[in-house]
């Protein structure tokens, strides 16, 4: 009935637009930031390394822009990423905190994707799965640009199913000092503060936020569960700049820390607690404390990253510029951080989790067009790792206490020595763009990588593009891609008991073709469909069988996917305005042992919202969430997972009080839909949770603050 639901609303909207564009709003771009016309000619720079105009980019693209972010209530990442096509999200409840995967590339938990805040890469080092999550807070935000597909020809490694380039508000577009104070269920309560100030060549921005919450309370894993929790994660984000004729010189620090609990990945050991069944199909045997026990929490799980860089441009005149970076990262999980667990169903566990990693890097990259007809983009990159072999080795503490009748080992285990590897890589890249007449309007884009890595060899990324524009209206993309994401050193030298580290493993890789359709009408409506297909090869399969009761990690396996992409933005009047996107998807995989589905996607999925303006005084943003049934792996005992309609209410005040104070009220789940993930890729209901429960309704308070 529900899937009727949608589909009737797809049609009625469609049906609208047909009758709008006959008597169409004229002007509508005067009363909205960005007119959708203007929303397609948006200049971006992910696509090519320099900026160009979307409709233009060689890549599927789509960008979100602020008053997005600020109209739907997102304060993160993952709150914009639920209403994209193309991404399925499954909630771990703060520890990954998500996993995304796009275009039904699951498996890799998080490492497929390339995440970047203004172009330098925030993925952890080590390859780790932790992306995003309450730290990394949307006040400061300008737009996030979103590839769909590989980018590994201008970025290399890991942009391998999408890269996410968040760009970050300047200290012109702040312009004063704003504060924000919101407070939500689950004693949830956060502040955010930005400062902005241009004088003259001087630019600086100043960004920072502090986020708490005590978490949903998954009871049926333990009547006093705790392990959602967000303690003070922060942020900081500072840019200065210096502006001298055609040099612009920019020092940069950013910093981010989310201290958290172990989430719902891990089942729940109900027996040796002596606790009712966690159901599901769990069996309750083995599996990750998630209550307090000896006056502490029953984990820790505390990722951070750090980056310092300076960056220089240099613009000699509108045909050559040159942009150079020296960057130094450092990313890892603390030393404070660790799990209460058992894995032979009679101890408990105190496990010590860290590792630590880090980068330093340069590049340089020039852009130089000729006339109107020849662009031609390069540059190189050169970067160190000192990269931690894997989770910090410990000495166990081989007594046993009991507590609460619970025997629990390793309470004072300390730690080893860190062990490390260097790895050194040098990347080269060239992009040539010819711009023609030919069809009206028609660009065709020739590039690639090379890259060259101590650790894994070397590798060619090349990419295509053609694009036409028929008319003003109508534009056709045809491309053409190859990525590879690199082993992790965990894949690598992982020295498990059972299982034998694996130093020659080699890249995953991807080939994708692409086509994408997009029609403007106007400042009314835009509708963009998106066919891909990708085939995946040399990809990292854990734990194989090798005889002898041992395994070992390989490049085994291989897959397959297709699907459809469609996204419609609408402005029906100047006071309302609407988005509906579509998502069909298919894939196949082979583990180098049997050919199933892919598991964990919906085969089908959408979106629709709407954004209604009040008497210039509210907007009301309705947002509805449609996810289809979802298979899972042949490990998991739970079946199929039930699809599901979540709907987020967004009510926010235009700025008031002489343009200094506004204030929102964001409800999400609002009909308390109880809805449920399926269990990551190794969910056995033994170890791992077959199925992921989600919260029900829950709300969030915001108040925004001009200053100065």
């Amino acid at each position: 009935m529900r899937v009727r639901i949608f589909f009737i609303l797809l049609f009625s909207l469609i049906c609208y637009v047909s009758n709008a564009q006959e008597d169409s709003v004229l002007n509508a771009s005067k009363f909205y930031d960005l007119s959708l016309e203007e929303l397609m000619n948006i200049k971006v720079v992910t696509a090519s390394g320099s900026e160009q105009k979307i409709s233009e980019a060689p890549s599927t693209m789509l960008v979100i822009t602020s008053q997005q972010i600020r109209e739907r209530g997102y304060e993160e990442l993952d709150d914009a990423l639920r209403d994209i096509p193309g991404l399925d999200l499954v909630h771990l409840s703060v520890q990954f905190p998500t996993i995304r995967t796009f275009r039904g590339m699951y498996g890799d938990e998080n490492r497929r994707i390339l995440f970047m805040i203004d172009g330098i890469i925030e993925n952890s080092i080590i390859g780790g799965f932790e992306m995003g999550g309450p730290a990394y807070s949307l006040h400061n935000v300008e737009r996030i640009e979103i590839i769909w597909g590989p980018g590994s020809a201008l970025y290399g490694a890991n942009a391998f199913s999408a890269v996410i380039n968040i760009i970050t508000l300047k200290g012109g577009d702040i312009n004063g000092l704003k504060f924000q104070r919101g407070f939500g269920t689950y004693n949830t309560s956060f502040e955010k503060a930005m400062l902005g100030i241009k004088k003259s060549n001087l630019e600086l921005s100043l960004s920072g936020s502090l986020f708490r919450t005590d978490g949903p309370r998954y009871t049926n894993r333990d009547p006093n569960y705790s392990n959602a929790y967000v303690d003070n994660a922060w942020s900081f984000n500072g840019n200065l700049s210096y502006t001298y004729k055609r040099f612009k010189t920019t020092l940069g620090f950013r910093a981010f820390e989310t201290p958290s609990g172990l989430g719902t990945h891990s089942n729940s050991p109900t027996q040796l607690l002596g606790l009712p069944s966690q159901g599901n199909g769990n069996t309750g045997e083995l599996g990750s404390l998630s209550s307090m026990i000896r006056g502490e929490k029953a984990a820790l799980w505390d990722p951070f990253t750090r980056t310092g860089f300076i960056q220089n441009e240099f613009t000699a005149n509108e045909k050559f510029s040159v942009f150079s970076r020296v960057y130094y990262r450092e990313t890892g999980l603390s030393d404070k951080s660790y799990t209460y667990s058992t894995v032979d169903g009679k101890v408990l566990n105190r496990t010590l989790r860290a590792h630590y990693s880090n980068r330093i890097a340069g590049e340089v990259s020039t852009n130089y067009t000729l006339n109107k007809f020849h662009n031609f983009f390069a540059g190189v990159q050169l970067f160190q790792d000192n990269l931690e072999l894997d989770y910090r080795g410990v000495n166990p503490d081989n007594r046993i206490d009991t507590i609460n009748y619970i025997p629990i080992s390793n309470i004072f285990s300390t730690y080893k020595p860190r062990e490390y590897i260097i790895q050194n890589n040098m990347g080269a890249y060239a992009q040539y763009v010819l711009n023609t007449t030919f069809l009206n309007k028609t660009n065709f884009t020739i590039g690639g990588r090379y890259d060259n890595n101590s650790i894994y060899g070397s590798i060619i990324n090349p990419r295509l593009g053609l694009i036409n524009k028929p008319n003003e209206k109508i534009t056709f993309k045809l491309l053409f891609g190859t990525a590879y994401r690199a082993p992790t050193n965990a894949e690598l030298y992982n020295r498990a008991p059972i299982r034998i580290a694996n130093p020659d493993l080699k890249p995953e890789k991807i080939r994708t073709y692409e086509v994408n359709y997009i029609y403007t009408f106007s400042e009314i409506f835009i509708m963009q469909t998106n066919l891909f297909h990708n085939d995946l090869s040399n990809i990292i399969i854990a734990d194989m069988p090798i005889g002898g009761g041992l395994t070992q990690n390989q490049n085994a396996g291989t897959a397959t996917v297709s699907g459809l992409e469609t996204k419609m933005d609408i402005i029906f009047t100047k006071h309302f305005s609407s988005f509906l996107n579509f998502t069909y998807q298919e894939g196949k995989q082979n583990n180098g042992m049997m050919v199933s589905n892919i598991p964990n996607i919906a085969k089908v999925k959408g979106n629709l919202g709407f954004s209604i303006k009040l008497a210039q005084l509210l907007n009301i943003s309705l947002i509805t969430n449609w996810v289809g049934a979802r298979s899972v792996p042949e490990t998991n005992p739970f079946g199929k997972v039930g699809g599901y309609f979540l709907t987020n209410l967004v009510i926010s005040t235009k700025k008031l009080f002489d343009n200094r104070v506004s204030a929102s009220l964001n409800i999400r789940n609002l009909f308390n839909q109880t809805y449920l993930d399926p269990g990551i890729r190794a969910a056995d209901g033994n170890l791992f949770s077959t199925v992921l429960e989600q919260p029900g309704i829950n709300g969030l308070f915001k108040i925004s603050v001009s200053i100065f």
